[in-house]
C-alpha cells in the first residue's frame, strides 16, 4: 500500500495542480474518465481521499497536499537520477562519456566570480570538464532538483537552498532596478522599504516551484519580460548586485 507508480504519481500532480479534471486530462493527453478512475484506485489504495469533489470544481484536503508536496520532490528525483544516468554514459551527447559536470548560473550575473571559480578548478588535477548552463532568476534550484544541472551559483534569498549542500562563497549587497527617470533612480541608495512601497510600481513576482508569491506586482517569466514591464515603468524588481553589469540605472538598495 505504501508503493506508488510514476505514473499514477504524474496522474495524481497534474489534478492537484490544475485542480480540474479536464485540464489535467489534456495536459497528460489522456480521456477524462480513466484519469478519474486512476485517482480513485490510488484513494482506494492509499485508504485516503487526496481530493474533494463538488459542483464548484476540485479541491485538496490534507492528504493531497502533503502529497503534492512530496510527489513533486519524488518526481524530481526519478528524473534527475535518470537525466544524471544519461549524462554519465554520454547518451546526451554525441562525444561519448566523459568526465563532466553541468554549472546552473544566472544569466549576467556573478561574471567575475564564475572566472574566477572556473580557473581555478581548471587547474586541479584530473578536473572535470564544465557545462556552463545559464538559467532565469530562480531557475537553478529547479535545474539542481530535477537532474538538468549538477551544480549551481545561487543567490540567498532568492533562491532556496533547501535540501543542498552548500558553501557561502561571497557575499553581496543588493540593487534596485527602476524605470529610467523615476525619481527614485536619481538616489545614490534606498533601503528596502522604499523599494516596497513605491506607488503604482509594484514589485515584480517570480515563480518559486511553479508558485507566484501573492501581490500586485506582474508575474515574471524571464528577464527579457522584466526589462521591458520595467522600461514600461509597470514594475521594479531587486537583484543582487553583481547585475550591475547589465547597464540598467541601480541605486544601491539595503
Amino acid at each position: 500500500m505504501d508503493v506508488l507508480e510514476t505514473r499514477e504519481l504524474r496522474y495524481f500532480l497534474a489534478v492537484a495542480e490544475e485542480l480540474h479534471f479536464g485540464r489535467a486530462a489534456e495536459r497528460l493527453g489522456m480521456a477524462q474518465p480513466p484519469l478519474s478512475r486512476a485517482i480513485q484506485r490510488l484513494e482506494r489504495r492509499l485508504g485516503v481521499s487526496l481530493l474533494t469533489r463538488n459542483r464548484r470544481g476540485v479541491a485538496l484536503t490534507g492528504a493531497g497536499e502533503m502529497l503534492l508536496y512530496e510527489g513533486r520532490a519524488a518526481l524530481d528525483a526519478i528524473t534527475a537520477a535518470a537525466r544524471r544516468a544519461r549524462r554519465a554514459g554520454g547518451a546526451d551527447d554525441p562525444r561519448g562519456p566523459r568526465n563532466r559536470l553541468v554549472l546552473a548560473v544566472k544569466a549576467a550575473a556573478s561574471h567575475e566570480l564564475l572566472h574566477k571559480l572556473l580557473d581555478a578548478y581548471a587547474a586541479e588535477p584530473d578536473a572535470a570538464e564544465i557545462d556552463v548552463l545559464p538559467s532565469g532568476t530562480c531557475e537553478q534550484e529547479e535545474m539542481l532538483r530535477d537532474g538538468r544541472a549538477d551544480v549551481a551559483l545561487m543567490h540567498k534569498p532568492f533562491n532556496s537552498l533547501t535540501g543542498f549542500d552548500s558553501e557561502e562563497l561571497m557575499t553581496e549587497g543588493q540593487i534596485a532596478i527602476l524605470p529610467a527617470g523615476h525619481p527614485l533612480a536619481a538616489r545614490k541608495t534606498l533601503s528596502l522599504a522604499d523599494v516596497s512601497d513605491i506607488p503604482d510600481l509594484p514589485l515584480a513576482r517570480w515563480s518559486r516551484d511553479g508558485v507566484y508569491p501573492p501581490g500586485p506586482g506582474p508575474e515574471i517569466h524571464d528577464q527579457t519580460q522584466l526589462a521591458q514591464l520595467i522600461a514600461l515603468g509597470r514594475t521594479v524588481a531587486v537583484f543582487p548586485d553583481s547585475a550591475r553589469r547589465s547597464g540598467c540605472t541601480v541605486p544601491t538598495a539595503y
